[in-house]
Order: structure tokens, then sequence, then C-alpha cells
């Protein structure tokens, strides 16, 4: 029996960090989450707008309520669904060991961040994951090509 080495191969191939592939691994499910809220609010806006609109097409008067108006509340849904989207593909990229995953997630996060604050003020929730993700990313930096 002949054993055969892949000495060779491994070598030139980069092998990912367990905490990277774990970090990874996370913001999949996270992503996916998102993706499927982000899926939901915008059904669901849509449901609503198309019923107001019925309900004033048919003469009632609809009483404004406290709160951001709708065109604020798409235009951060759609941000924040094109955000989900850039960040998962830079975790796809990260997941390929590539550095500009790095910085395609970085960019979605802080502009996910300022956008949450913007719109629902300061949460410390959506501050202090997306700036934990980006450190423990940062750790990993040195792996990515």
């Amino acid at each position: 029996m002949e054993q055969t080495t892949t000495t060779e191969t491994a070598s030139t191939t980069a092998v990912r960090p367990t905490f990277l592939t774990v970090l990874c691994i996370l913001s999949f499910i996270a992503a996916g989450l998102g993706i499927i809220g982000y899926i939901t609010a915008i059904t669901a806006m849509g449901v609503v707008s198309a019923g107001v609109s019925a309900m004033e097409d048919a003469g009632a008067a609809i009483t404004q309520t406290a709160g951001p108006s709708m065109g604020l509340t798409w235009a951060y849904v759609i941000v924040g669904f094109a955000t989900t989207l850039v960040s998962l593909f830079g975790v796809i990229k990260m997941w390929k060991l590539k550095k500009i995953g790095f910085f395609l997630y970085v960019g979605a996060s802080v502009v996910s961040m300022i956008m949450g604050i913007v719109y629902s003020g300061f949460g410390v929730m959506g501050v202090i994951f997306p700036i934990l993700f980006i450190v423990l990313y940062g750790l990993n930096l040195k792996h990515l090509k």
C-alpha cells in the first residue's frame, strides 16, 4: 500500500481559521434572518400601502399617526435590505479569504448603524453587535489576502 502525501496541495491552498469560520457562519445566519425579515417587511408595507390607497379611493379620511413617515420607513427598509445583501457578499468574500470582503462588511455595517440611528435613535444592540463583529473580523484580517 502506498501512501500519497498531499503536502504540496495543502501548502498551496490557504486554510480558513476556525474562528473566522465560526464568525462567517454566525453572519450567514444573521444575514439569512435579516433577508427574511426585510422581505416580510416589504410585503407587509405593500399590503398596508395598498389598503390605505383603497380606503382613500373609497373616500375614507385617513388620519396620520405620530411616527416616521411612510417614505422614511420605505427608505429604511430598502437601505437595510441593501446593506444586508452587501454585508452578506462581504462575508462570502471573507469565507473565500478575500480581504475586500472585510471592507464591504465594514461599509455595510457602518451604513446600517447610521440608518438605524437616523430612523429609530441610538440603540445599544444596533451598535454593539456590528462593532463587535467588525473588531472580531478585524482580528482575522491577517488571514485574508
